[in-house]
């Protein structure tokens, strides 16, 4: 819904108002929670007329009105709270900001208006970051979005590590290759473990092959001197025949070139490479094209 929409909506409402139904929601402990999650724009519109101070309010688990429409993936009602004045980087309780929220629901609508409204891409001391929040669902389109506006790739919480051990662990391919095309480190380490040694444990083939291409070391032990091979349960699973494959037949020189220069250049140079003055086959080569 457009600006002008929402102005109409509010005209319309204000023409064939049930007063009664307002002051249901009113008499609600938390009214602008309750239209936010049910997406209920019109009643939201006539609160925000009634009572525009309270679009900030809080419940006891510090969750906003803007948490509540961001998770349920709710736009109109998203866009008519930041109109209204909603924080865009309240955190609730836990630390989650909207946009964490809207990574969670996978609504990529709603992910683009809050960082056009300024929500902070790498909020610190989060449990898990927006990021985090997108491929953990597997909301691949949030993953490229969150990407595009500068996210961390290689934050890690306490839980999962970084986002590519998420998707090693899960099996999600398509998150896993934004995150490696984007110049996510394939053998950054959480609680001693690469992001190889968890997809050789869940067996993903697709996973496993990609993290392989992008330079994963298959000779990197994790903190019991396990390698990925050693990690994988059955002796003759695909799995574990890949891993052996590359352990036997070591990369060839410019695979190895390749994976140096890119760790070199980091994230950030690596999302700026096509204004290089490079001959295009260099940089086809550079972003795995």
């Amino acid at each position: 819904m457009s600006d002008l929409a929402l102005e109409a909506a509010v005209d319309e409402l204000f023409i064939n108002i049930d007063e009664n139904m307002i002051q249901s929601y009113l008499n609600h402990e938390y009214p602008f929670h309750l239209a936010s999650r049910d997406g209920n724009t019109p009643m939201l519109l006539a609160l925000i007329q009634r009572c525009r101070d309270r679009v900030n309010s809080a419940t006891t688990d510090l969750v906003r009105p803007l948490h509540e429409a961001s998770l349920f993936g709710h736009l109109d009602c998203v866009k008519a709270l930041l109109k209204a004045g909603a924080e865009v980087n309240v955190r609730n309780i836990d630390g989650a900001t909207p946009l964490c929220d809207a990574c969670c629901c996978g609504n990529t609508d709603i992910v683009q208006i809050l960082l056009s409204y300024g929500a902070v891409v790498n909020p610190p001391l989060l449990l898990a970051t927006p990021l985090h929040e997108a491929v953990l669902r597997d909301n691949w389109k949030c993953t490229e979005l969150l990407v595009d506006a500068g996210a961390k790739l290689d934050s890690s919480d306490c839980h999962f590590g970084t986002p590519l051990h998420i998707c090693a662990m899960k099996g999600y391919t398509m998150s896993a290759e934004i995150l490696l095309a984007a110049g996510a480190k394939v053998n950054v380490i959480h609680m001693h473990n690469a992001p190889l040694h968890e997809a050789a444990r869940s067996q993903y083939m697709e996973v496993l092959l990609l993290l392989l291409n992008y330079g994963a070391n298959v000779y990197a032990r994790n903190s019991h001197s396990k390698t990925a091979s050693d990690l994988v349960p059955s002796s003759t699973s695909p799995a574990k025949q890949l891993l052996q494959y590359w352990e036997s037949n070591p990369r060839a020189l410019c695979y190895l070139c390749r994976q140096t220069i890119r760790d070199t250049l980091g994230c950030t140079r690596l999302s700026h490479i096509n204004h290089f003055l490079l001959p295009k086959f260099l940089k086809d080569y550079l972003l795995f094209l």
